[in-house]
């Protein structure tokens, strides 16, 4: 089996992040009203309905921006994923597992998750990534390849098929 060749890709920040996070938040406090206005509700349940949006807003604009890899690279070396941070002087490289989360054509969301020193899934959170194709278009084609390959595998002793991550 012929993996995709090796690639390294920038990742840089999700300029319209906010602004997508903000438009989430007007439509759903307008979802909010109407619902308020529909039932004619008040009292306690609208208190508490208010009070829920709000600690989800707030939470969500705590706990998004530390999930996001930015400003480094994320790297295919034609068998596993790496990450390499550019604030690392050294560029020391970290093994990650890649999945997709949304492909536009254009644009990437990737899942990133750590992994272990045995390749197993670290207990790490597991990270987005937003990548595109205008940060190095020459290059994206083959990025893409490399995110939708399959791992290698090898058969084990007893026939059945191993990854190799």
């Amino acid at each position: 089996m012929v993996n995709a060749p090796p690639v390294v890709y920038p990742v840089g920040r999700f300029a319209e992040g906010r602004l997508l996070f903000v438009a989430v938040c007007a439509l759903s406090a307008v979802g909010l009203l109407n619902w308020q206005m529909q039932t004619l509700v008040t009292g306690f349940k609208l208190w508490a309905a208010w009070g829920l949006w709000v600690a989800c807003a707030g939470s969500a604009a705590l706990w998004a921006p530390r999930q996001t890899f930015s400003g480094g690279r994320l790297g295919w070396s034609g068998e596993a994923w790496f990450w390499q941070a550019h604030a690392d002087l050294a560029e020391q490289t970290q093994a990650v597992a890649v999945s997709v989360g949304l492909d536009t054509g254009q644009g990437l969301l990737l899942w990133v998750q750590p992994l272990d020193e045995q390749g197993g899934r670290a207990q790490g959170r597991l990270r987005s990534a937003w990548l595109q194709a205008g940060a190095m278009p020459s290059k994206w084609h083959g990025f893409r390849c490399a995110v939708y390959s399959r791992p290698k595998t090898v058969a084990l002793s007893d026939g059945r098929p191993q990854e190799l991550v």
